[in-house]
């Protein structure tokens, strides 16, 4: 599972968010969000960005890039 995958499972989960709420909200199949979830492919990026509008996300969230803070 790459890290996109396993952060739009977590994200789905803590949102208590079905494969098949965001399958519908973007127009494309559960399973093509099941293969996102398990790292078999991944949305373009249009489809990307879509999925970070409706989740309410950052892409470096679901992507897994962590904002490193300043330390001081």
């Amino acid at each position: 599972m790459t890290n996109f995958g396993k952060n739009l499972k977590d994200t789905l989960a803590q949102l208590g968010l079905s494969q098949q709420k965001l399958a519908d909200a973007l127009r494309v199949s559960q399973q093509t969000v099941s293969r996102w979830v398990n790292g078999v492919n991944e949305p373009d990026f249009d489809t990307f960005l879509r999925i970070c509008e409706f989740l309410d996300e950052t892409p470096e969230s679901l992507l897994g890039e962590r904002i490193k803070e300043d330390k001081k």
